[in-house]
């Protein structure tokens, strides 16, 4: 640090005995090194980043500060704003979503996203206070629901970055007004349908919902034609979600 600035190094010696009482040694070094990686750009930056202290982490766990610190580590490479937004506003985003579980597996997929896009993954993070309290719906059975969830966010991230916000802010609709059995089987039908892209996918999540809602019986038969038609490409394969929603309303009219 006093190889970038000597003043930096100083800021952060003074720091040290206060953040030492929040951090774990290798947390320390972590949060180090964004300090030297912002004092890098601009040496005020690094030194009010050390003055600002460590006190933002006290509410979370151990695996959540290092998450936390990792993402904004990641987001750095790419923009230096979207990482100081992260470490201010995460112990907030902890404290709406209330279940330490939850809110390491959000912040798992958010350092995943990471590694590709600064903004999607802050996106991804401002987002999940929703997704979660949605997922929060299915009471008893809401980790079995949310488990399908991250695992559907995972392969989001691994396979499209950015797009996996989109899907994160889709998933309050998709999910709305189903039991957790018909959720999780929604939610693992989209997994299986990313090898045909992200936005086919994010068609499918919320056309879905819709069938599921609409006639929950028909919903395995309806994937098992949307399997047939995507070979044909994705502008028909979306053609076919976009009028799933009418045609299913047009049969309950019949119905009534």
């Amino acid at each position: 640090l006093a190889g970038v600035s000597f003043r930096v190094g100083l800021d952060f010696v003074e720091a040290i005995p206060a953040a030492a009482e929040i951090l774990t040694a290798d947390q320390i070094r972590l949060w180090a090194e964004i300090g030297r990686k912002l004092a890098m750009g601009n040496s005020e930056s690094g030194s009010a980043f050390f003055a600002s202290g460590a006190d933002a982490f006290r509410p979370l766990t151990e695996p959540a500060r290092t998450l936390l610190l990792q993402i904004a580590l990641r987001q750095l490479v790419l923009s230096s704003s979207a990482a100081i937004n992260t470490l201010n506003s995460g112990a907030a985003i902890a404290a709406e979503i209330g279940d330490d579980f939850l809110v390491e597996e959000v912040l798992r997929i958010a350092s995943a996203i990471a590694e590709r896009s600064a903004k999607h993954s802050s996106d991804f993070l401002s987002k999940s206070p929703a997704a979660i309290a949605a997922l929060k719906t299915f009471g008893k059975e809401t980790n079995a629901v949310a488990g399908a969830a991250f695992a559907l966010a995972m392969d989001f991230a691994n396979r499209t970055g950015g797009m996996t916000a989109d899907m994160w802010s889709d998933l309050p609709k998709a999910i709305s007004g189903l039991d957790a059995g018909s959720a999780i089987n929604l939610l693992r039908a989209a997994q299986v349908f990313l090898k045909y892209g992200g936005s086919v996918t994010l068609h499918f999540l919320t056309t879905g919902g819709d069938v599921m809602r609409a006639d929950p019986d028909a919903f395995s038969q309806w994937c098992n034609l949307l399997e047939k038609i995507a070979p044909q490409g994705n502008a028909t394969v979306i053609a076919f979600l976009r009028s799933a929603p009418a045609f299913f309303r047009n049969f309950a009219r019949r119905d009534d």
